[in-house]
């Protein structure tokens, strides 16, 4: 019988899925890296926001894990390359989150569009005539740059071009013209976005590389009209450099879903501006969402137990067959 250590379950969907194929599931989280269920586990299916860091010290202590399957997109809080090393799968929860977060994505960019904050104070207050001096945009024919095209980046651009009209620039590294859907445009590199994209929408994961990817410089490239969007992780964004750029009309505002610091402090300076349009990280928290998540990483999981490739990867490491 296999052993589940699941640390926080987020549906049941998981649980539910592994104790019908006969696993022992262990719920609860590891209270230290030595805790003993570590060592004991074949599998673990941990979230984004895991307590635990699974670094080479923890990972040590997974001496029979061969899956650590996630029930986030992000999987910062493992080291993947160790895991790898060491001969332990990592994977993701893929695509079960991809469309909450690109409709997310969508609602942060209309909410910037129709100056949402300032519309929705002056209504409770009847401050009707703030029509004569606020105006709203439209989201048709404007120029969305979108950063990072994965399974997220992917539904943004087609929500955005079908749904609305929009004009969809991207950027990813590894990214080829022929991979691009119908009325998606490639762009040269990311200085490209940031000068011509009237919203910026941000869609990578957080790496040693991408911390701070978009800071001051950035920031001087962008359109004084521009807005930029992030839905993925907190970190990606200097919000210290964002806060300049806001004060001194570099650009005209943002929507930010994940923050550098979880929860915002009450005192965050990110709460003085109305054109800062702030959710609490819950851009995946749809219902639909988070049955698939844990259910997905528990598909992994029963995978790669009996020898088969994960659906979700992010990590390649070699295994052998139970």
């Amino acid at each position: 019988m296999y052993k589940v250590l699941i640390p926080k379950t987020i549906s049941n969907t998981g649980v539910e899925y592994l104790l019908e194929k006969g696993c022992e599931v262990i719920i609860g989280a590891p209270s230290s890296p030595d805790d003993p269920r570590l060592e004991d586990c074949d599998a673990i299916l941990p979230g984004g926001k895991s307590k635990i860091k699974y670094d080479q010290d923890v990972l040590d202590q997974c001496r029979n894990c061969k899956i650590i399957a996630n029930f986030s997109a992000g999987y910062e809080h493992v080291d993947t390359l160790y895991a790898e090393q060491v001969g332990i799968q990592v994977t993701n929860a893929g695509t079960a989150n991809s469309n909450a977060v690109a409709e997310h994505t969508l609602f942060l960019m209309l909410a910037c569009a129709k100056n949402h904050e300032i519309m929705s104070k002056a209504a409770r207050t009847g401050s009707f005539s703030i029509r004569a001096n606020v105006f709203n945009l439209e989201l048709r024919g404007m120029t969305l740059g979108i950063i990072g095209f994965g399974n997220i980046g992917r539904r943004v651009a087609e929500k955005a071009v079908h749904g609305f009209g929009m004009k969809v620039l991207v950027y990813s590294p590894s990214l080829a013209k022929e991979q691009l859907p119908d009325g998606v445009r490639l762009a040269s590199d990311e200085n490209e976005i940031y000068q011509t994209a009237d919203f910026i929408s941000l869609h990578v994961p957080l790496t040693e590389k991408t911390r701070y990817m978009v800071s001051k410089e950035q920031f001087d490239l962008m359109k004084p009209s521009a807005y930029i969007i992030n839905v993925s992780r907190g970190g990606i964004i200097k919000e210290e450099d964002l806060i300049k750029a806001i004060e001194e009309k570099k650009i005209r505002g943002a929507g930010l879903d994940v923050f550098e610091q979880e929860p915002l402090p009450v005192d965050s300076p990110l709460f003085q501006y109305e054109n800062i349009i702030i959710s609490p990280h819950c851009a995946a928290n749809t219902v639909q969402a988070l049955e698939n998540m844990e259910l997905y990483a528990a598909k992994d999981i029963w995978r790669v137990l009996n020898g088969e490739e994960p659906e979700f990867p992010v990590n390649h490491p070699r295994r052998s067959l139970p």
